[in-house]
């Protein structure tokens, strides 16, 4: 039935208080002027065909003035773009008048760059499993490739462990560059340089994908042409753990969804899920799609940024994967990297814009970024799922003077299955970003930390290594000055601008399902006045151990976790440093963790780093409800100086063994010779259901009499 126009007029100004300006349709033409009409009606007139069209006539439209907002509604429907749509200076919206390319209304615009691959022929001498076709008409290189909607993963090897020869010499040749490899696990491929090695480079926490340059059989060593984060042995925390693995040789194309892309040959070989001919198989063109982006004085003190502009109801979907290049900027440990090109949307140079109702779905790359200079953004009720890096980005500029990404929002995002190529990518990410509110998100099953709260570390302010990808190269010395003696946190302070950031109200589970020593939330090198509060981290169940619900990692000062519930987690509570306070926190059923394939016991307070003078630990409850667990693993370790509960302000806790009443007794029993936790008591808190993870006190709780204040799980998590 046909919809009179006059009743989508009205549907207009019902929703936005206006009629909307332009339509956007995949049976559109960008010679036309861009109004709605019905189909009968579209003869030499009708909706533009692309956004790229919609946003040039805005900039017409603008010219005589703006006196109202703008809309610009995108018909349900799959758009194919190959370039990057850019919106600059010119389109933003002028005063208090925004400018917003939304959804029609209960219709879905879907936006990716791929290309179909046809042209298919049976390989021969693979009994018709694997098929052949030359892309080169098509693209040029890709490292991703899709199935309809479902990325498909490009051919592995198994894994392996870097090999650490007797030798000296030869233990010496181990770098950033060199690999050692054991017997047959890398050859000399004829398409050497599109095959990549995928390693863990001897920490636990990222994962580094770098091209091949050169195999020596006879010493078994492998270069890659962009360094690796850290030396590329043998993993530190986790020995006999594979650590690395080859993607893209045809050697190891032996599983159905499995793709192998010959950049030499332009050739592309894939193993079909289905059997017969591959049917739907499509590669992507660009890694950006949505580019906000302002007038950026990189080295100058001001920039002009992109304003008032809205994205609502789009779905973004099938992008391109990203690697490292040889001038980029690491942040923390390179888990992603200083303004690059690698999400779907990019805000660089942006105020008062928004994202909101959009899906990022199956994609290579990040989902949002909010580049150099961000502020009062709203990153609002977006759905971010199974996508190769990191689900929303707030990357300001390096350390320096310049501090202008701050007060945006970030609020009720459902963010999950992220870091599917990099598995180091975390749900939300805000580093040199401060005033920020990331509230109200649900993020779920992630291979690392749930969100990361970061900037630079003291120590690289003294770094003498030009060359070292990791934050050294984000520092601006024209402003902190080129001395590189060792400096105190005090004297750098002023440069950390991820300060009075709150994370509140988040609910984090199934975190940190594949790498280790990553938490549900993290926050290092960080300024001052972060606040941590009422989030709910829960059942982050994998058994390896070196991870926190909270932690405060080296260095972390004047940040506040208050009101947290920490349920059924493994290893560690809350690790708490220097002089950070954790206050009227739960931390129950701390679940046993699996370090060098024995058992320890799960610990609700990790203390590393002190002094802990000024530091508070008050009103938290620590609930266990089997026989033994550590309350508090602290004292003395490597290379740190001792921390220890007495250096704090350690009162009014509540502490309870439910299957040894006695251990919780000694707890308290050993804390009051220490003089702390005077008036702390060894009790039941009498939770409502703690098995099923209800913790809400019953009448006659010692929690409150403690001062303890409950924790509302409703306004937890995603809000309607």
């Amino acid at each position: 039935m046909k919809t009179p126009l006059l009743y989508l007029c009205i549907f207009g100004i019902i929703s936005y208080g206006e009629a909307n300006d332009f339509y956007i349709s995949t049976t559109g033409s960008d010679d036309w002027s861009g109004t709605l009409k019905e189909p009968d009606e579209q003869k030499n007139d009708g909706p533009f065909a692309t956004l790229a069209r919609a946003r040039d006539a805005v900039r017409e439209l603008k010219k005589s003035g703006m006196a109202k907002n703008i809309h610009v509604q995108i018909r349900g429907g799959h758009y194919r773009i190959h370039e990057t749509i850019v919106f600059g200076v010119d389109d933003s919206g002028e005063g208090d008048f925004s400018i917003a390319y939304e959804a029609y209304p209960n219709e879905e615009p879907v936006f990716s760059s791929d290309v179909t691959i046809d042209g298919w022929k049976q390989l021969e001498n693979t009994n018709g499993k694997i098929w052949v076709t030359d892309v080169s008409k098509k693209t040029s290189s890709f490292f991703t490739l899709y199935d309809g909607e479902k990325r498909l993963p490009r051919a592995r090897s198994k894994g392996f462990i870097p090999v650490m020869p007797d030798s000296k010499e030869e233990r010496s040749k181990s770098s950033r560059t060199n690999l050692h490899f054991p017997v047959g696990a890398i050859r000399n491929w004829s398409n050497l340089e599109g095959i990549d090695i995928v390693v863990r480079p001897l920490h636990a926490w990222v994962v580094n994908i770098l091209p091949l340059q050169s195999v020596n059989q006879q010493t078994q060593i492998a270069t890659v042409s962009i360094p690796a984060t850290y030396a590329m042995n043998e993993l530190h925390y986790l020995p006999g753990t594979d650590s690395v693995w080859v993607e893209n040789a045809i050697d190891f194309l032996d599983e159905p969804g499995e793709w192998v892309f010959d950049s030499k040959l332009s050739k592309l070989y894939l193993w079909p899920v289905t059997e017969g001919m591959p049917r739907g198989i499509t590669a992507p063109l660009l890694q950006e799609y949505l580019k906000i982006e302002g007038s950026i004085d990189e080295d100058g003190p001001t920039d002009i940024p992109v304003r008032n502009l809205i994205f609502r109801g789009l779905t973004l979907t099938r992008g391109e994967s990203w690697r490292v290049g040889k001038d980029d900027k690491g942040l923390q440990h390179d888990w992603d990297m200083h303004d690059k090109a690698n999400a779907l949307v990019r805000l660089r140079g942006a105020e008062s814009c928004t994202i909101e109702k959009c899906r990022f779905t199956h994609s290579g790359s990040s989902a949002i970024r909010l580049d150099l200079h961000a502020q009062k953004n709203r990153i609002q009720s977006n759905h971010i799922e199974h996508i190769g890096g990191t689900g929303i980005l707030l990357c300001g500029y390096g350390p320096g003077t310049k501090d202008v990404n701050h007060h945006n929002l970030i609020r009720n995002n459902h963010i999950h299955h992220v870091g599917e190529i990099y598995p180091h990518s975390p749900g939300i990410f805000v580093w040199q970003s401060g005033d920020n509110r990331v509230v109200n998100n649900l993020i779920h099953h992630t291979p690392y930390s749930g969100i990361i709260v970061s900037g630079v570390m003291t120590s690289f302010f003294s770094k003498r290594d030009n060359n070292s990808r990791e934050l050294v190269r984000t520092i601006r010395w024209q402003e902190v000055g080129k001395n590189r003696n060792q400096r105190s946190f005090e004297e750098v302070r002023r440069f950390l601008h991820t300060h009075d950031n709150l994370v509140e109200a988040n609910e984090i589970h199934h975190a940190m399902e594949q790498l280790g020593d990553g938490n549900g939330i993290y926050i290092r090198g960080a300024g001052s006045g972060n606040i941590i509060r009422r989030n709910y981290i829960h059942h982050l169940v994998s058994p390896v151990a070196l991870q926190s619900a909270i932690r405060t990692d080296g260095g972390q000062r004047d940040t506040l976790i208050s009101e947290n519930l920490i349920y059924r987690c493994t290893s560690q509570g809350i690790q708490l440093k220097l002089n950070n306070r954790a206050e009227n926190n739960i931390i129950a059923d701390l679940i046993e963790p699996i370090h060098k394939g024995e058992k320890r016991l799960p610990a609700y307070f990790k203390l590393r780093e002190g002094p802990m003078t000024g530091a508070v630990i008050q009103r938290n409850i620590l609930y266990h409800p089997g026989e033994n667990a550590v309350f508090y693993d602290q004292g003395n370790s490597p290379r740190l100086p001792a921390a220890w509960a007495k250096q704090a302000n350690t009162d009014h806790n509540l502490y309870y063994c439910a299957g040894n009443p006695n251990m919780s007794r000694a707890v308290l029993k050993k804390a009051r010779r220490t003089a702390i936790d005077t008036n702390s008591r060894s009790a039941d808190p009498l939770f409502v259901d703690p098995e099923n993870g209800d913790f809400r006190f019953k009448p006659g709780s010692p929690a409150k009499k403690l001062g303890i204040v409950p924790i509302d799980l409703s306004k937890i998590g995603l809000q309607n």
